[in-house]
């Protein structure tokens, strides 16, 4: 069962000691376990002994590995501080979700709507044509000096801040040219008239996509974080290397193509089966880390045969599941639903400038409430492991 624990004898092994000393490092170095039912035996968490192991041979942390208490992925799970994120979904709000994340209380999200800048007015005018992240990366600087309560980096602090984030970042997305303390899901249902269904498919996808470990963008978000800047420094550096060429996020374009083009159609299958002929990488049919499938799209899905079974778009976008499935064994991904969500609810035909484009997703408000978190985490972790390099470039000349 690879549910990432193994028995006494693997840790052990992978350890180089022997297994009653396994059992004291469960007290004396923080390895994690849990009881095999019906026996006296324990079973050990993997990346807790890996970890270990790394420290013990490399005298300290691993290089390039960053510590996180926030979010767990595996195979076939995500999990916000321990709870199940597709369970968390079925009734929790973005607000909920945000909450958790920050270990803030439930009260974090009823301050009042954060203050505009002074030129937020003057700037949101001439920025009218840009993207969404683009006009968001104007903004936060002037949004963070209308608000100085940002440069309170406690948890309380950042977390209060994060609520003013969050909401700037969706008024700028759906252009209303203020920030509401209304719940997110509620602001989008507002702003573009969606039915309830179609707004519980989006307060879905914004809990589901608020945080997926340390990635890329993550990662940075951290590094910026552990310099002492407020959260809106840090989170626009996840904004920008979120819709970066070569993030994955980024390289959405054809994906958001791709599903434009099932939904238009009523041969959905026929577009699925072209693709399969012309290409080995179907768009949002790949997830690294979920093989089996991953979570978050497979409970999006399991919604949607609920609550979507008379929406044609859904109706179109399942029957090219099902063949990709049926000829190649493929399943969707996380993107391949979130982007199905954004052509669903419309929020694109409102940008025909811009086009179809990754900045106006709302799966970065709902990724924003994890780089928050993070924020949190790498500014009271203030001793993160030197960065190592390896010099390939043209050696000086010696002399002598």
């Amino acid at each position: 069962m690879d549910d990432g624990y193994i028995t006494a004898e693997e840790a052990a092994e992978i350890l180089g000691v022997r297994r009653s000393t396994i059992y004291a490092y469960v007290s004396r170095k923080g390895v994690r376990s849990q009881p095999v039912d019906g026996t006296r035996q324990h079973r050990y968490w993997r990346p807790d002994v890996e970890a270990l192991r790394c420290r013990s041979v490399r005298g300290g942390a691993h290089p390039g590995r960053a510590e996180t208490n926030i979010t767990l992925v595996t195979e076939n799970h995500i999990f916000y501080r321990g709870l199940d994120a597709t369970e968390l979904a079925e009734t929790a709000s973005f607000e909920d979700a945000a909450a958790l994340l920050w270990q803030a209380g439930d009260t974090v999200f009823s301050r009042p709507a954060p203050r505009p800048s002074a030129l937020f007015a003057q700037l949101d005018q001439l920025l009218q044509a840009e993207a969404g992240v683009d006009r968001a990366l104007a903004h936060f600087p002037f949004l963070e000096h209308a608000n100085p309560g940002c440069y309170d980096l406690s948890r309380t602090g950042m977390a209060a801040t994060g609520t003013d984030i969050t909401r700037w970042l969706t008024a700028i997305i759906l252009n209303t040219g203020a920030a509401s303390d209304a719940p997110i899901h509620v602001q989008f249902q507002r702003s573009l008239g969606l039915a309830p269904e179609l707004a519980d498919l989006l307060r879905r996808l914004l809990v589901l996509a608020a945080d997926h470990g340390i990635n890329e963008e993550t990662r940075a978000v951290r590094t910026v974080a552990s310099t002492g800047v407020t959260p809106w420094r840090s989170v626009a550096a996840g904004l920008a290397i979120a819709v970066g060429r070569h993030s994955r996020f980024g390289q959405n374009d054809s994906l958001r193509r791709f599903v434009a083009e099932i939904l238009a159609t009523d041969n959905p299958e026929g577009v699925v089966v072209r693709a399969i002929k012309e290409r080995e990488d179907i768009p949002g049919f790949d997830s690294l880390q979920h093989p089996q499938g991953d979570p978050r799209a497979t409970a999006l899905l399991a919604y949607g045969n609920r609550a979507l079974h008379d929406n044609r778009s859904f109706a179109r976008l399942r029957r090219a599941v099902d063949v990709a499935l049926d000829v190649r064994g493929l399943r969707p991904n996380f993107a391949f639903l979130s982007t199905f969500a954004e052509e669903v609810i419309g929020l694109q035909s409102r940008r025909d400038f811009v086009g179809l484009s990754s900045s106006e997703a709302p799966y970065l408000v709902g990724r924003s409430a994890g780089w928050v978190a993070h924020c949190i985490e790498a500014t009271a972790d203030r001793t993160p492991a030197p960065p190592r390099s390896h010099y390939r470039g043209r050696l000086p000349l010696t002399h002598g």
